[in-house]
């Protein structure tokens, strides 16, 4: 295809999700075809908005790399992508490659310092797959992303689903949630280790990362994290009586200071779990439903839920499941608008259907570019200069972003 005549594509494909903000917009060449995780933060010493993301040819190919881009006009314009970590390097005819950084999410401390966390591939070690087995490592930056400090690695606490102590199968999905008292709590994914459990019976557990120090601007190997709650975290269980998995998590602070935590699972819908000590323990996890006490349909698909800091929360979702086939399908996302219950023992944030509708919709037939026909929506909600915007990966390809009312 022309050149011309593939920008011309691009451009019709960009606009199927109406979007208002164009972060980046791959040239369709092979090593840029994949762009997820999105992690934007504002960071007040630069005076605009830094974006980190993680990259490859392909999900699982082996050369997963972290980037990073910024805007000083709220997101009008971005600077073009900076190589920062991970595979750079792939030569297809030998196989021989560098090792890959996946899944970087940033954390500003009160000085302005970027601390990057991502996982660390150890080549010659794989678990569950090529792109979750690593080292949980950071690196940290106070020029605002222009140069970084060497990469640490941060001991790991071993859990029951763990072969080995520092080198795990852990995920983290959004950007940490900042507490009252200053400190951050990360979501994690933790998949049991196939060296323990080659039948996959063990499930998929979620854990956190409690970030104690980040605003004393710690050395990485001074960075107080505590992983949290006890060693079995929280799980679900399918109707047989099997251990299920539950992924993904997302988090709000609540106006009572609870935490509230909603989670994708291999059960259909979405689960919830609620926190009131700051993460230390968790209640056990439930389906999220409608006040008419219908379930949220979901498939294995990141279910974010946004705090849109005027008194309202949007949970994110599909509203569709085939079990058939469980990380689809992905071609639709709803938006279920929900206010903070106080008085519900059980679900404390309350969504009824007449605050539910589509958000987006891609229809299979019109798309042709990108990694497949879905709204996975890995992305990250900033708030600035009176403005909330929605940054999303389209497709696990353009990086995007929407003004939300």
């Amino acid at each position: 295809m022309a050149e011309s005549q593939d920008r011309v594509l691009i451009e019709k494909q960009i606009q199927f999700t109406n979007p208002d903000y164009r972060l980046y917009v791959p040239q369709s060449t092979e090593y840029d075809n994949n762009n997820v995780h999105l992690y934007v933060v504002e960071h007040k010493g630069y005076g605009g908005l830094i974006a980190f993301w993680t990259q490859s040819t392909c999900e699982n190919n082996g050369d997963n790399h972290v980037m990073m881009a910024k805007s000083k006009d709220g997101g009008k314009t971005w600077t073009e992508p900076k190589f920062i970590v991970g595979c750079l390097h792939f030569d297809k005819e030998t196989g021989k490659r560098d090792a890959q950084g996946s899944w970087g999410f940033p954390i500003v401390s009160k000085s302005g310092r970027i601390y990057l966390f991502y996982y660390r591939e150890i080549i010659g070690i794989t678990d569950i797959a090529l792109q979750i087995t690593g080292a949980f490592s950071c690196m940290y930056s106070d020029d605002f992303g222009e140069t970084w400090s060497e990469t640490g690695d941060i001991p790991q606490r071993k859990t029951p689903y763990d072969f080995r102590e520092n080198i795990q199968d852990n995920i983290v999905f959004e950007l940490p949630l900042k507490l009252p008292d200053g400190t951050y709590l990360a979501g994690f994914t933790k998949f049991a280790s196939r060296y323990i459990d080659p039948s996959m019976r063990n499930g998929v557990h979620v854990f956190f990362y409690h970030f104690q120090n980040i605003d004393d601007d710690p050395e990485i190997k001074d960075l107080k994290i505590e992983i949290l709650p006890d060693d079995k975290g929280l799980y679900v269980y399918r109707p047989s009586g099997r251990i299920g998995k539950i992924e993904e998590p997302s988090l709000v602070l609540l106006p009572d200071q609870r935490i509230f935590c909603s989670m994708r699972t291999n059960l259909g819908c979405i689960f919830f779990s609620v926190s009131s000590d700051m993460g230390k323990t968790w209640t056990q996890p439930r389906p999220l439903t409608f006040s008419d006490h219908t379930f949220f349909t979901h498939p294995l698909s990141p279910c974010p839920i946004y705090d849109l800091k005027d008194g309202r929360f949007m949970q994110l979702y599909h509203g569709v499941c085939d079990l058939n086939r469980p990380y689809y399908p992905r071609h639709i996302l709803r938006s279920a608008i929900g206010y903070f219950d106080p008085d519900n023992k059980y679900q404390p944030i309350r969504f009824d259907k007449e605050n539910d509708s589509v958000f987006m919709e891609l229809k299979p037939e019109d798309v042709i570019l990108g990694d497949d026909v879905q709204l996975a929506m890995y992305g990250t909600m900033t708030y600035m200069n009176g403005k909330k915007i929605l940054w999303y990966p389209d497709r696990k390809f353009y990086l995007l972003g929407k003004d939300i009312q």
